[in-house]
């Protein structure tokens, strides 16, 4: 899911006058910055925000749908954990998250995105080893657990809210437990939540998993984008880069094959993530059901 707002963006129900009132209101209080031109909304099923317009700058309101309120603690706790991976909330209150404009990404910029990733992904890996020992915290915080032991629950939850579906779920979560920390899985890091200035964006379907499940959309979304093979450079160059980060952990081989696999079984907690707010859409209604279709084939990676 890509937040980022485009010309099929609608109005929110809850988008009235009152409503932005009060969110202008709480803006005011909490920094004591005033509007100064025009307020922009902008609605998805996942998330509405505000861009206001300030003598400082623009600063932007983003209240999650319930189903991803999780976003608003995990980036505040990444925000604390990792100072350089997200922007630093000005406020919090609720499911409301205020933050800084944070410039463009680099999907706004035009840059490659192969070679963009290929400088990313590490340093998004090594914000990954380093909040690992956090797990509880950010469970605490209810962010979806998908990691290796939570396999098997998730997938019977899939099977019972989406459909039928088969795979060698216990299979995959055996071969991976154990084979490096779980932790934050963004689930949906593309070229537009890479910001150009290093950090990251928009945490709202982020789950726990196993670290390598992040290349699922990271990977997939780039091979949409070239539209190339899985074998292309364009996608080997940032995968290996992004494992080198765990060269520790296991020789290059066997890192490329539980990529694999914790690809495959990612798309386990993809799916669910469709089925917390994006599907109240119409136009995702059939997308849980899609990509729960493509569990068990690594070459699917659609990145949506």
């Amino acid at each position: 899911m890509d937040p980022t707002p485009d010309s099929e963006d609608v109005v929110s129900e809850r988008g009235t006058q009152t409503w932005r009132d009060e969110v202008l209101a709480w803006v005011t209080e909490a920094t004591g910055l005033h509007p100064t031109g025009e307020v922009t909304q902008r609605h998805r099923a996942w998330s509405t925000v505000l861009r206001v317009p300030t003598a400082e700058g623009p600063v932007w309101v983003k209240e999650p749908c319930a189903g991803m309120a999780h976003e608003v603690g995990l980036h505040t706790l990444l925000a604390r954990l990792a100072p350089d991976a997200v922007a630093t909330p000005l406020a919090v209150a609720g499911r409301r998250l205020l933050l800084p404009d944070t410039g463009p990404s680099v999907r706004d910029t035009g840059t490659d995105p192969s070679a963009a990733l290929t400088e990313a992904l590490p340093r998004y890996a090594r914000v990954q080893r380093a909040v690992a020992g956090h797990l509880e915290a950010m469970r605490a915080l209810d962010v979806p657990d998908a990691t290796p032991p939570a396999l098997p629950a998730r997938y019977a939850e899939a099977v019972a809210t989406i459909g039928p579906a088969t795979a060698p779920v216990a299979a995959w979560a055996e071969a991976l437990d154990g084979t490096a920390p779980s932790t934050v899985d963004h689930q949906d890091l593309h070229a537009g939540n890479v910001l150009l200035d290093g950090r990251f964006a928009d945490w709202g379907d982020a789950v726990l998993a196993h670290p390598f499940a992040s290349l699922l959309v990271a990977l997939g979304s780039l091979r949409r984008v070239l539209e190339v093979t899985p074998d292309d450079p364009a996608i080997t160059r940032p995968r290996d880069a992004y494992l080198d980060v765990f060269a520790d952990l296991a020789p290059h081989d066997e890192l490329r094959a539980l990529a694999e696999t914790a690809c495959r079984a990612a798309v386990i907690a993809r799916a669910l993530t469709w089925t917390r707010g994006p599907a109240a859409d119409p136009r995702f209604a059939d997308a849980p059901r899609e990509t729960l279709a493509a569990l068990g084939d690594p070459d699917w990676l659609a990145g949506t």
